[in-house]
């Protein structure tokens, strides 16, 4: 696949486009660095999205009004503009990340999961979980963690995996940049693609101030995408290992990758064959030995995600089955689920290519078939699955618009649209607030006097539970029967989030044990109850 080729545009149109697009990764600088002391001020005045909805239309009447459409294919980027752009991207994902966790402001039961299975790891327990007490390689097998055992041997803090969500979502940038040159050959395109990436809502639900293994599936599966696409196999086999290290359901989208290529480009059968045999040999691995291994350690059967497609089954088998014997509901499941959220603000250019949309239905029938409401509706991090092959195939769209005649310069402009649209809508855009350092504060020493006290049981709030000495061996506080166990001790902060308790029940738990005489209060909101 060649690079693509333009009609030479007028230098004035493409002096234009270049000056153009120099302002607009100046503003974007500007946007990233003025984000973290705005959002000191206000979460929504720091958020990108509040620029964008300006800066976007700005540069789009400025691309139709100067007549710079023309130049776009020949816009240029200096390389110090260039870099100083991918450096301000990369501050604001770390401010966002350690701002984030600062504030309270990450999943506590969901970080924890993995920041403790390091932990537990290093000190006997493999990949052990005290959030659910499992082997979490029985839920999903994340060999991209075991490089993480070893460096959280060093840096025992939860910070390592907060700043690596920054770094490998920052570092996704890359691939994407050579995707689209590659594809489209615009560096125009490639600087909005970059930003429709990061600042989407679904890099959002990523960039929380946590961690969760799907943050390396656009970092590995955008390098396997531009591997392939260049049929360069050091550089797709590399990104395959990785890609299929996250889960055991990344094989499902490589083999889609694999079978897309079977049907559309047969001259690649021999790797496409590779690809899919890999796959398919993994996943069975996986879920037939590696799971049922790890799950039976803590004496459970099977994993609790079983339960999202409740619908149809109560077990794997039954389930397929099920499906099988009912088409009909699966797809009307599917196209009733929250695929739209995704692809409309995209124009659906992204639905224009074959082998990528092939590489996208996994995903498609996963989420869409699935009673969990989160994950039907396309909710939190779910779709990331879908992000390198949906840029994939919306890059690729400029080739498939030529079909209808349309000349380079509008096809340009139809694919930025789509990119400046992209990240304007969904719900889960990146806003953050500053540290809650007082609070911090009052935590550390809360919990230094229980280090000394050494309580035989410990329950925390599941908010606390990132931020909470591992010495400590904490549980988490997940429901009632916690307050009235004797001998335990019970950290909660009502101020903050309350999960899994709605704020009320928890107040009316605290009344309780405080009309017992068993609640200890400390500064910042923070509340010991010590059951009798």
């Amino acid at each position: 696949m060649s690079t693509p080729s333009f009609v030479p545009a007028s230098s004035e149109a493409a002096s234009r486009a270049s000056r153009l697009l120099t302002g607009f990764a100046a503003a974007l600088c500007v946007m990233f660095l003025a984000s973290g002391p705005l959002s000191a001020v206000s979460p929504q005045l720091g958020a990108p999205r509040t620029w964008q909805y300006v800066l976007h239309p700005l540069f789009l009447v400025g691309l139709i009004g100067s007549r710079a459409v023309d130049g776009l294919a020949e816009a240029r980027l200096s390389r110090a503009w260039r870099n100083a752009a991918l450096a301000c991207a990369g501050v604001w994902c770390l401010v966002c990340q350690v701002w984030k966790y600062r504030s309270f402001a990450v999943n506590g039961v969901d970080f924890s999961i993995f920041d403790w299975m390091l932990f537990s790891t290093n000190h006997g327990r493999f990949m052990y979980s005290p959030i659910y007490d499992v082997n979490h390689f029985g839920i999903h097998p994340s060999y991209v963690l075991l490089p993480f055992v070893p460096l959280h041997r060093l840096w025992e803090s939860p910070l390592l995996l907060c700043i690596t969500t920054a770094l490998v979502v920052w570092a996704s940038l890359i691939p994407l940049w050579r995707l689209a040159m590659r594809l489209v050959g615009s560096e125009a395109i490639a600087l909005l693609a970059a930003v429709a990436f990061l600042t989407s809502p679904w890099v959002g639900a990523l960039l929380d101030g946590g961690f969760r293994p799907e943050v390396f599936y656009p970092v590995f599966g955008l390098t396997l995408v531009l591997g392939w696409v260049e049929r360069r196999p050091a550089v797709w086999i590399a990104a395959l290992v990785g890609f299929l290290s996250i889960k055991e359901d990344a094989a499902l989208h490589a083999s889609a990758l694999a079978l897309g290529t079977l049907v559309f480009d047969r001259k690649r059968w021999r790797p496409a064959l590779a690809v899919l045999s890999v796959s398919v040999a993994l996943f069975i691995v996986n879920t037939r030995v590696v799971q049922p291994w790890a799950l039976a350690q803590t004496g459970h059967g099977l994993p609790t995600y079983v339960g999202f497609w409740g619908q149809y089954g109560g077990s794997p088998p039954e389930i397929a089955l099920n499906m099988l014997r009912s088409p009909g509901r699966v797809l009307r499941d599917v196209l009733t689920s929250g695929w739209y959220k995704l692809f409309i603000p995209a124009l659906l250019l992204p639905l224009l290519s074959r082998q990528p949309l092939v590489a996208m239905l996994p995903t498609l029938f996963i989420l869409g078939s699935a009673s969990y409401p989160k994950m039907h509706d396309y909710r939190m991090y779910y779709p990331v699955t879908l992000l390198p092959f949906f840029f994939w195939g919306l890059l690729e769209a400029y080739r498939h618009l030529d079909r209808p005649g349309l000349p380079a310069p509008r096809r340009l402009l139809l694919c930025a649209v789509a990119l400046l649209s992209f990240p304007l809508w969904g719900g889960a855009y990146v806003r953050f607030g500053p540290p809650r350092t007082r609070v911090l504060d009052a935590l550390e020493r809360a919990t230094g006097n229980l280090r000394t006290e050494a309580p035989p049981v410990f329950y925390a709030q599941t908010v606390l539970f990132p931020h909470l000495s591992y010495a400590l061996s904490p549980l988490p506080f997940l429901d009632a029967a916690s307050t009235t166990r004797p001998g335990a001790v019970v950290l909660v902060n009502p101020e903050l989030d309350t999960f899994p308790f709605s704020r009320e029940a928890l107040a009316e738990r605290v009344a309780d044990a405080e009309r017992r005489g068993e609640v200890e209060h400390l500064d910042e909101g923070f509340i010991l109850l010590r059951p009798r």
